[in-house]
């Protein structure tokens, strides 16, 4: 059975609670209370079907009705963490996508409230063979510098965001390679490699570049996006905002329906404070109307708070190559000294369930049968000194990394780990790396990994593509683009359930989770909730997939 914190620990006392004799704690903030457990959300949306897909028919390219209000007032949005780069890949980031997606968009999104894929710049789309989707683009859409869209500039992006030259992050959610190519001006072909049923999935993830500036002045990609969204680019002040203006030329105020939202801000400021109770004091005080990422306990002091579920998972990746990781001795100890619960509770005050997994049940292939793992010191002890007896190195030093500001509490997270697993045994410290450098480690190619970095890092990873498929190939795998973890076993079972569909393709991904789960291949800890600071006069409703459209928003 699962050892829990008792309810009434501070989170300083879930930290010193396992220190070495003499180890202080600095820098865990004390709760002035218990706080109780958030009830369990509402089960999660199941994911899309892949199948033909139809969307409303292209409207005609117009300027916004006259009976249409103009887009007044300006929002302003508290961040934890300012982006490294403003390039259309990003997008897939929980630092890129608030501004990205507001800039550029995509093939498809996601509807708002039902969840399933709705067409942006598709109308609709179809598997016309095991290895080519057609896409049909709407008519009259144009970038913000004047450019229109067709299906040559479609292919383009496409190609250049999914390149393997290229190589960017984004790579992680690949299936089998991609090729897009032009029909006709306004139909667009996606062949891959292999067949990829959830393709469509994955192109929502990918909003498109406007194709002259790639060629023209890639320079400018970084520092200054052009899409075809509803709102602009205007200004990057590094380290102080970013600062997007009302689009009068969206092709979406003809057709707000089709567009799943309409332009009634005019202007949207994002500034970026790393302290949570900064934030949540902007809110307060009327300087933001919108605080992202703050704790459940502070959000509920501000005029409107928000905890809402979301696809995340924060989870331990393991440097399985570490001269004492790469035995399963020593990851299946590092899995049991965690105190999932109490991880929850108390540095996550309540908003969060412990994981068996790193996806949630609202990804197809999700399976129910596993449980987290269980919380026993002792048991990581013996294994620790076990694998000791055998001629593991368990004094390999050990950094429990985590990026500066990409969720709360990541800080304190890792440095509880870090005192986790001194106390069983190992030789762990705990770092807080800024996003330039901790990206530039993270995405580094697995054999490129020296077996003396011994990096755990504690990730918010986030399965927006709602497939298993989609986190198998980027963490599980030996080629995966985020993976620290090879299996050879493991990498034939997801190849073969890649073009699998219905319900043999849930069954053999549920198949594959459980290899992964059984050799320890990471550590699942908590599917998290996000927390949000509103203003009295923000209307807004939050999103699964954790997108922040500027299009779903009013202020009253």
């Amino acid at each position: 059975m699962e050892s829990r914190v008792n309810v009434c620990l501070s989170r300083r006392e879930l930290l010193k609670r396992t220190a070495l004799a003499g180890f202080a704690v600095v820098g865990a903030p004390v709760l002035a209370a218990c706080q109780p457990a958030a009830p369990a959300p509402a089960s999660a949306p199941t994911a899309a079907p892949q199948a033909t897909s139809p969307a409303p028919a292209a409207p005609k390219p117009t300027t916004a009705p006259a009976t249409a209000k103009a887009p007044a007032g300006k929002l302003v949005i508290a961040l934890s963490v300012e982006p490294d780069t403003l390039e259309n890949w990003k997008a897939y980031s929980t630092d890129g996508h608030p501004v990205l997606r507001n800039v550029q968009e995509a093939l498809l999104n996601r509807d708002p409230v039902t969840n399933e894929l709705v067409g942006e710049l598709a109308t609709s789309w179809e598997q016309v063979n095991p290895t080519t989707w057609r896409f049909k683009l709407r008519q009259g859409v144009k970038f913000h510098n004047g450019d229109p869209l067709d299906a040559e500039g479609a292919a383009f992006g496409l190609n250049y965001t999914w390149s393997p030259q290229n190589n960017f992050e984004i790579m992680a959610y690949i299936g089998p390679q991609l090729t897009a190519k032009a029909v006709d001006s306004s139909t667009l072909d996606v062949v891959t490699e292999q067949p990829d049923p959830i393709l469509p999935s994955r192109l929502y993830f990918s909003p498109l570049p406007n194709p002259a500036q790639v060629k023209n002045d890639p320079k400018s990609l970084p520092v200054k996006p052009i899409g075809t969204g509803p709102y602009r680019f205007v200004e990057w002040a590094k380290g102080q905002y970013i600062r997007l203006t009302a689009n009068p030329d969206w092709w979406g105020l003809a057709a707000p329906k089709d567009a799943h939202g309409e332009i009634t801000i005019k202007d949207v400021d994002f500034i970026f404070r790393a302290e949570s109770p900064v934030r949540t004091a902007m809110v307060k005080a009327g300087e933001v109307q919108f605080a992202r990422f703050i704790s459940p306990e502070e959000a509920k002091t501000t005029p409107q708070g928000v905890s809402a579920p979301s696809v995340e998972t924060v989870f331990l990746r393991l440097d399985t190559m570490h001269t004492a990781m790469k035995d399963q001795r020593v990851r299946k100890a590092i899995a049991l000294s965690i105190d999932k619960q109490g991880v929850a509770d108390k540095l996550f005050g309540g908003a969060g369930r412990p994981a068996s997994q790193l996806v949630g049940p609202s990804a197809l292939g999700y399976n129910a049968d596993l449980k987290p793992y269980p919380y026993d010191m002792e048991q990581a002890k013996k294994l620790v000194a076990d694998a000791k007896a055998a001629g593991v190195q368990v004094d390999a030093a050990i950094t429990c990394a985590t990026r500066r500001g990409i969720y709360l509490r990541h800080d304190e997270f890792a440095e509880y780990t870090a005192n986790q697993l001194r106390t069983v045994g190992l030789n762990a410290k705990s770092e807080v790396v800024d996003p330039a450098a901790f990206n530039k480690q993270y995405s580094m190619p697995q054999k490129d990994i020296l077996p003396t970095r011994g990096w755990i890092t504690n990730n918010p990873h986030g399965n927006e593509i709602m497939d298993v498929s989609s986190t198998a190939q980027s963490y599980y795998r030996c080629a995966g683009a985020a993976s620290t973890y090879c299996n050879e076993q493991l990498d034939k079972a997801l190849a073969a359930a890649l073009p699998l569909t219905g319900d043999k393709r849930v069954t053999a991904l549920r198949a594959v989770t459980k290899m992964f789960y059984d050799d320890y291949g990471a550590v699942p800890v908590i599917h998290m909730d996000l927390n949000f600071g509103l203003s009295k006069t923000f209307v807004w409703k939050a999103r699964l997939d954790g997108f922040m459209l500027v299009k779903e928003m009013k202020l009253q």
